[in-house]
């Protein structure tokens, strides 16, 4: 019991001749936490994938992972002496739920198997109770219901409460977590977060969290790992990293994910280079970093993870930008619902029986002008997707109205989903996805070029197809297609909750900017309630699909007068402090 439970030297990951994580070393404590950050592409997951041995083929890892209590290196270990390891002395608990449960197994069973899997619970029926033991330990609200359930059964939230019941059912040492919460909202994703420090701190367990929410690594995490181009570019306590940075790259990340009220979040110059095609030698950072100078394309002897180059005075690759301009006087209204409500009927219970109706929306009202953003808040199932639908005329109202105003461009209403690669037909190139809204005409390559021109895509862009783009630019592709026939209306459903800090805070500002120069109104779903309070003047809060508060966003943040948005606000982890 003598020395960390998990230690990594040089790890490396290759595809081919082609290097995407390098020289990657680190050490976890047992009772640790440690977070792992940094841009989409940086290597987190692959790291923790290669850790338990779990890489696609084609990928090959290197280097030294050892793990306390096992008598041979994780890396280079076969499939046998691994899995008897996976589930057992190490769990993992992935960002998808859907894809890490058997949609065709129920839940109780899907936990049952590892117990009886690696030997903790001999007996079928052992193995269940102790699963529906688990899931009553997880907070599951009826666990007996919930072991008995499919996947599509269970709300987000409570399949990944599933998923963390395979993962601890037989107490691992090491508990690794890939971007656990990021769909889910606020309360939600406090709840699993909670769970999880508390079986760490009640079990002694290991965790390895990696998440690009840095205020929640803040809330949860001891140390902290920095990542960028496939390495650790900078490491330590949490409270240094995150309010005292090294690293030019760290100071950038914080810089592009605050969204204080009064500041502009600035995104990352440039890219996350492909892979293969980060730096071979001195910072990796060093084509996207202000400071950056001939001396930084070399690691001195003996240099550190963080900076080797520092300027005098603080490292600041990037900086809040606070002059942001006052917001115009509100336009003539644009669109209008009043006492929208809408009820699905549920199946019969038995034939000839009564049907039941589920309430997903009831007697909610709004009015949007020019030039405006309102945000809708709550959580999952509060009804903010369905009424969304209802604007958009994608589904009618069971009761109440939709009406559009006079003002505005030619289209009316455009949407912009959660999911781009969902939304985007894979077989077209941009320019036809773009102009696919557009009446044709002789304007139409104009118009889309200055559609990709608006969300800061170059002209080239439209020869290509969506997969050729990452997650953040694909998000840019669907606000094009939506700008392109100069809607008087955007609705946005989600539209930053998957992606990192950085282009989060790209696609923030293409919102504000294009809603601002066109006098758009913008309507807005998320569940994070620090992007609502950045972007909306106005915000309405969903409960139990009723209006339960409404108002101006300062307001509702700084005097909330429903204990439902008591009980948001309250769930939204602890701000950075720098």
């Amino acid at each position: 019991m003598s020395g960390p439970l998990l230690e990594v030297a040089g790890l490396g990951v290759d595809a081919g001749d082609v290097p995407l994580v390098r020289d990657v070393s680190f050490a976890v404590e047992r009772g640790e936490r440690v977070g792992v950050i940094g841009e989409s592409g940086s290597g987190k997951t692959l790291t923790a994938l290669a850790l338990l041995g779990l890489l696609d083929d084609g990928l090959r890892a290197s280097g030294s992972v050892r793990l306390d209590g096992v008598p041979f290196d994780l890396v280079g270990a076969g499939d046998r002496e691994l899995s008897g390891i996976r589930g057992r002395l190490a769990g993992m608990v992935f960002q998808e739920p859907m894809t890490a449960l058997n949609p065709v197994m129920r839940v109780g069973p899907q936990i049952a198997e590892t117990l009886r899997l690696h030997g903790a619970r001999p007996t079928r029926a052992a193995a269940r109770a102790t699963a529906v033991g688990l899931l009553g330990r997880l907070r599951l609200p009826d666990p007996v219901r919930a072991a008995r359930s499919y996947p599509h059964q269970l709300s987000g939230g409570q399949r990944q409460r599933g998923v963390l019941g395979i993962a601890l059912a037989n107490d691992p040492a090491l508990l690794i977590c890939d971007e656990p919460t990021t769909a889910l909202d606020v309360t939600v994703q406090k709840e699993i977060v909670d769970l999880v420090t508390g079986l760490s701190d009640e079990r002694g367990t290991a965790v390895l969290y990696i998440s690009h929410d840095l205020a929640l690594v803040a809330s949860v995490c001891h140390r902290v790992l920095v990542m960028y181009g496939g390495r650790i570019v900078e490491s330590g306590p949490v409270e240094r990293v995150l309010s005292r940075p090294a690293h030019p790259y760290t100071e950038a990340l914080l810089a592009a994910c605050d969204l204080t009220p009064g500041t502009r979040p600035r995104a990352i110059p440039g890219s996350v280079p492909p892979p293969g095609a980060a730096a071979a030698d001195g910072c990796v950072f060093r084509d996207r970093c202000a400071h950056a100078d001939d001396a930084c394309a070399v690691r001195p002897e003996g240099g550190t993870v963080a900076c080797w180059h520092p300027r005098t005075g603080p490292v600041s690759a990037v900086a809040p930008e606070t002059d942001v301009p006052p917001r115009p006087a509100p336009g003539p209204v644009l669109l209008t619902a009043r006492g929208l409500t809408r009820r699905y009927a549920r199946p019969r219970a038995r034939p000839f029986a009564r049907r039941a109706f589920l309430t997903a929306l009831e007697d909610v009202g709004l009015e949007l002008r020019a030039g405006r953003r309102l945000g809708v808040v709550g959580e999952s199932g509060s009804g903010k997707t369905t009424l969304l639908r209802l604007l958009a005329g994608l589904d009618r109202p069971t009761a109440g109205t939709v009406s559009t105003g006079s003002a505005g461009g030619g289209s009316g209403i455009q949407v912009v989903f959660q999911d781009p690669m969902g939304s985007l037909d894979p077989r077209m190139r941009v320019r036809d996805i773009v102009a696919e809204p557009l009446r044709a005409g002789t304007g139409t390559a104009a118009r889309v070029a200055e559609a990709l021109a608006a969300v800061g895509l170059p002209p080239d862009a439209g020869a290509r197809y969506p997969h050729q783009f990452s997650g953040g630019q694909r998000q840019r592709i669907a606000i094009a297609r939506a700008l392109a026939p100069d809607p008087s209306v955007l609705l946005a459903d989600e539209p930053v909750s998957a992606l990192d800090v950085s282009v989060r805070a790209q696609i923030l500002d293409v919102l504000r900017e294009v809603t601002e120069e066109r006098g758009m109104g913008l309507c807005v779903v998320s569940h994070d309630l620090g992007v609502i309070r950045y972007l909306c003047d106005d915000v309405m809060v969903l409960w139990q699909g009723k209006a339960v508060e409404r108002g101006a966003v300062e307001d509702v943040w700084e005097r909330p007068e429903h204990p439902y948005t008591e009980r948001l606000l309250g769930a939204i982890p602890a701000a950075l402090h720098r």
